[in-house]
C-alpha cells in the first residue's frame, strides 16, 4: 500500500525567470506471505516493512528571447525497486532505491514557430539497486550511474509537410557492484543502448477528403543481455508506415508495422539467460477514431 502527499508551485520572479519546486511525502508499507502446499507458513513468513521517504525537485526556466528557453532541474526520488518481489524473503535486505537526477536544456522555436528544436544533458544516479543473478536470487548493485544527452527537432516546412526526428546517447554503468565471487562494476545494465534515434514524416495529399500518409523509423543500438555483459543484443532498425483519411467526423488509418518485417531482440531477462523477447513481426492495424 503506497499513501502519498505532494505539494507543488510555480513562482514567475522575472518576465523572464521562473521557478519551480515541489516536495512529496510518501508512507509504504509492504506485507508479505508465503505458505506451504499444507497451509502452513514458510520460515520467517508473513513479514512486513514501512518506509517513509521524502523527496522534492527544484528548477527554473529563462526566457533569453520569445520562442527560447533555458531550463535546468535537480530531483529526488525513492521507490521499492527490487527486481521482483516474489523473490524477496524475511533475510533479504530490503531498502529503498533512492536516485537524484540533473537535467539541463534549451528549447527553441524557428522559423515563424514552423520548427522546433530542444537539447538536453541528464546525470542521473541510483543508489541501492536491485538486480536479476539469475536461479531466482537478487544482487544488489551500489549504484547505477547514467548519463547522456537528447536532441529533438521538428519542421512544417508547409502546410501539408510535417517532419521530425530524435536522437538520444546514455552512458550508463553499474558502480561498487560486487558480490561473492566477482564484481559487476563498470558494466553497463541490460536492456540499455548507448544509442536511440527515431525520424518521420507525414504528407498531407492533395484530395477532396483529409488524407495524409507518412512513414517512421526507429534504430536501438546494442544491448547487453544480462549484467555479466556476457551476450549483446543486436542493434536493430524497424519502419512503420500509415495512410489515412478523415469521413464524417471519423478517421480511418491503416498502419503497416515493422515494414520489412525485421527480427530482432527487443528485449532480455537475466533470471531467463537462455531466452530472449523477439520484436513483433510485419503486423497490420486498422483503427478507426470518431469525434462529436
Amino acid at each position: 500500500t503506497n499513501v502519498a502527499l505532494s505539494v507543488e508551485d510555480r513562482l514567475r520572479l522575472t518576465p523572464e525567470l521562473a521557478v519551480i519546486a515541489g516536495v512529496r511525502h510518501e508512507v509504504i508499507d509492504l506485507d508479505r506471505g508465503h505458505v506451504n502446499p499444507d497451509g502452513s507458513n514458510r520460515p520467517g513468513f508473513p513479514y512486513s516493512k514501512s518506509f517513509n521517504p521524502t523527496t522534492g525537485r527544484v528548477g527554473a526556466t529563462y526566457d533569453i528571447t520569445p520562442g527560447t528557453m533555458l531550463y535546468t532541474q535537480f530531483a529526488t526520488g525513492a521507490d521499492v525497486a527490487a527486481n521482483n518481489l516474489f523473490l524477496l524473503g524475511p533475510a533479504q535486505p530490503l531498502e529503498l532505491t533512492r536516485s537524484r537526477s540533473v537535467e539541463a536544456g534549451v528549447k527553441s522555436l524557428f522559423w515563424e514557430s514552423r520548427g522546433e528544436w530542444n537539447f538536453a544533458v541528464f546525470d542521473i544516479e541510483r543508489n541501492n539497486v536491485y538486480a536479476a543473478a539469475g536461479g531466482r536470487a537478487l544482487n544488489v548493485a551500489g549504484q547505477q550511474k547514467s548519463r547522456g544527452a537528447e536532441l529533438a527537432l521538428a519542421v512544417r516546412p508547409t502546410p501539408v509537410w510535417n517532419l521530425w526526428a530524435n536522437f538520444a546517447y546514455t552512458d550508463a554503468e553499474y558502480r561498487n557492484y560486487n558480490f561473492t565471487g566477482g564484481s559487476f562494476s563498470g558494466n553497463t545494465p541490460p536492456n540499455v543502448p548507448r544509442v536511440v534515434a527515431n525520424a518521420g514524416l507525414a504528407y498531407r495529399l492533395p484530395v477532396a477528403l483529409p488524407a495524409d500518409v507518412g512513414a517512421s523509423v526507429r534504430h536501438v543500438g546494442e544491448r547487453f543481455h544480462s549484467d555479466a555483459n556476457t551476450v549483446k543484443l543486436l542493434a536493430y532498425t524497424v519502419i512503420d508506415a500509415f495512410a489515412a483519411v478523415e469521413v464524417a467526423k471519423t478517421r480511418l488509418t491503416f498502419r503497416v508495422r515493422n515494414l520489412t518485417n525485421e527480427k530482432y531482440a527487443v528485449w532480455s531477462d537475466a533470471f531467463y539467460p537462455d531466452q530472449i523477447l523477439l520484436g513483433a513481426p510485419r503486423t497490420y492495424e486498422v483503427q478507426a477514431q470518431f469525434w462529436f
